[in-house]
């Protein structure tokens, strides 16, 4: 609903969670069917191998700390985060971004993200996982969902465009 003298809630940039996968090129191009572009921020949400095996503690011994591997990373998850805004691009959004490293979780990630850009919509797919599976390897579309203050775009890998009428 629209209310004369407040902003539209349809405009705005749109923030795009990818991780380079199948799901997400998908989520980008449904998200750009059913929005008709606009502007857009990739975000591709990466952790260092260091971060992740502090927390988990199965690849603490065997981390390579001499920056190299760092460095590999890094300019790993920017050519993942540049295949996202081309993607965008291509969906019809006015596109940009890059890839960020946080302090936490990939999804805290991106929600610090969108607490700083304040998007319209945050899109990003899902891994499909169901029951024990999804609850062992968590979610981060469903931990973005559950933590974001604005509303939050998942597209299953399954899910078609709509179709435009004729």
């Amino acid at each position: 609903m629209a209310v004369p003298g407040t902003p539209d809630p349809f405009d705005g940039v749109v923030l795009i969670a990818y991780d380079g996968s199948a799901n997400a090129d998908h989520a980008i191009d449904v998200a750009g069917e059913l929005l008709g572009g606009g502007p857009a921020e990739v975000v591709h949400a990466w952790e260092p191998v260091s971060s992740a095996a502090v927390r988990s503690a199965i690849y603490a011994i065997a981390y390579d700390d001499s920056g190299e591997m760092l460095a590999r990373e890094r300019a790993l998850a920017d050519e993942v985060a540049e295949a996202g805004v081309a993607r965008a691009r291509a969906a019809g959004f006015d596109a940009t971004g890059g890839a960020r490293s946080g302090s936490g979780p990939l999804w805290q990630t991106i929600v610090e993200r969108a607490e700083e850009l304040r998007p319209r919509l945050i899109v990003m797919g899902t891994r499909g996982l169901t029951g024990v599976r999804s609850a062992l390897a968590g979610s981060v579309s469903h931990h973005v969902a559950s933590h974001a203050d604005v509303p939050v775009l998942t597209v299953p890998l399954g899910d078609e465009p709509p179709k435009s009428p004729a």
